[in-house]
């Protein structure tokens, strides 16, 4: 089987797997066990949408990010990367004190959150925008900078 078909298969999956939840959620009557359900069903979601990313960056010509775009995302998740790193030490803060298990293992599951969240958007801060920035700079020099031309016919 190809890597395209598995990770068809997977989106299926993760597809089915948060119905599954969902509908599970809908029939459980306790407010934190349907809450979890439906977590673990969003994240299911958020995955299959992670593989049909992975099926486009296989199969599309990506989009550049412009500057524009680029100091959008670069302000907007350095807003993000500080909010998490604080809900992250409250959480730790909370799970410290907290004495009952109920309360720390849900605690726990969001401290996880944040901390995965927090490490994500860094890495996107640091690889993928600024890597893929096209400035006007860059598409200039794309088009001329090894020309022999420089803008004029034949030279």
């Amino acid at each position: 089987m190809s890597t395209h078909s598995k990770i068809i298969e997977f989106i299926q999956l993760e597809k089915k797997y948060a119905e599954d939840l969902k509908k599970l959620a809908e029939a459980t009557k306790h407010p934190v066990l349907r809450t979890l359900f439906l977590g673990i069903a969003q994240d299911s979601l958020k995955h299959s949408m992670m593989y049909e990313a992975i099926l486009q960056l296989t199969s599309q010509i990506q989009p550049f990010i412009t500057l524009e775009e680029l100091k959008n995302i670069a302000t907007t998740i350095s807003k993000h990367i500080e909010t998490e790193l604080e809900m992250l030490e409250e959480a730790r803060k909370l799970l410290s004190t907290s004495r009952d298990p109920r309360i720390k293992l849900l605690v726990a599951a969001i401290a996880d959150d944040e901390a995965k969240h927090h490490a994500l958007l860094l890495a996107i801060k640091k690889n993928i925008g600024e890597e893929e920035a096209l400035t006007e700079q860059v598409y200039w020099d794309l088009v001329w900078k090894d020309s022999p031309w420089h803008g004029t016919p034949g030279g």
